[in-house]
């Protein structure tokens, strides 16, 4: 069984590995601070002595604001870890959805109230503010995201990720390794809810793509599910039953030729910007796109939305 998706990823989070990369990118930016530095013990001359003070007080000044960004980014990212781990998955209805005019990034922040619900939850509700990423901003159409919750602290968390699946702007396909079906359930929340309910239980990881072959307990659960509120990509649709035989036409008879054009099919609705996104992000991973058609193809999308 395999699942397309985006999801969080489930490593363990470091403050080494948080650190380092963030440092590296404020002695960057503050560069000027360590070459004042080398410039003082290379040049001989009393006139540079302003250049160690200066230089020491530049790198002092981006090792200690290094540090604390990345000590707030790993709070955050620990955070997420503990919920993702011993989180209770649930379900929040969204009451409404208020802008800030706040941005981040270029993302705006937003001010969401909802009714949260679900297994092991008490139904509460909570207003918070977020950062919402373009791409998923369809999905709040949905009125439906899905959320971790600790059920000790009341602190909860949206995962934009599958509620980019619950809202179908994000692709969920399942696939039947034994038989070779292909069952797609993108868009068809109340399954991705079951699907995901099972995940939590048995604390598998949620991610981009999950192997459950070496758990056959859990796969038959979730190929239940998906046999259940899906049908295999490309499957033929039926013909009516037969009829009796005393109502077949008598074939030795000459049939009347007729000639009937076929029905047009009307054309879909328009895919939204955060389907098209999902679209390109699953082609960019796949890797059937470069990088240069990725970035080219993401801004032409983001411009029209």
């Amino acid at each position: 069984m395999s699942f397309f998706g985006q999801g969080d990823s489930n490593r363990e989070p470091s403050f080494l590995r948080t650190f380092v990369p963030i440092l590296l990118f404020t002695l960057l930016c503050g560069i000027v601070g360590p070459i004042f530095l080398v410039a003082y013990f290379l040049i001989d001359d009393p006139l540079t002595g302003w250049m160690f003070y200066a230089g020491l007080g530049i790198t002092v000044a981006d090792v200690v604001i290094g540090y604390f960004v990345a000590q707030s980014l790993y709070r955050r990212r620990r955070k997420r870890y503990n919920l993702e781990q011993n989180g209770r998955f649930g379900i929040g209805e969204v009451r409404s959805v208020d802008q800030t005019n706040v941005r981040i990034n270029g993302q705006p922040m937003m001010k969401i109230s909802l009714a949260i619900s679900g297994d092991g939850i008490a139904p509460f509700e909570a207003t918070k503010r977020v950062v919402v990423p373009f791409m998923f901003l369809p999905a709040l159409r949905s009125q439906r995201v899905a959320v971790l919750v600790d059920t000790y602290s009341g602190e909860f968390d949206i995962d934009w990720q599958r509620t980019a699946l619950l809202a179908g702007t994000s692709p969920a396909r399942f696939t039947d390794t034994e038989t070779g079906e292909e069952f797609d359930l993108s868009g068809k929340s109340d399954a991705l809810i079951e699907i995901m309910r099972v995940f939590a239980e048995n604390n598998i990881p949620f991610g981009g793509r999950v192997d459950l072959r070496s758990n056959p307990v859990v796969r038959e659960q979730v190929m239940d599910i998906a046999r259940r509120h899906g049908r295999p990509d490309g499957f033929a649709q039926q013909g009516p039953p037969d009829r009796p035989t005393s109502e077949r036409p008598d074939m030795s008879k000459p049939a009347a030729a007729s000639f009937t054009h076929p029905p047009t099919a009307p054309p879909g609705p328009p895919r939204t910007p955060g389907q098209r996104l999902a679209e390109l992000e699953s082609m960019r991973a796949a890797g059937t796109i470069s990088l240069e058609e990725y970035r080219a193809v993401r801004t032409r999308i983001l411009n029209d939305f």
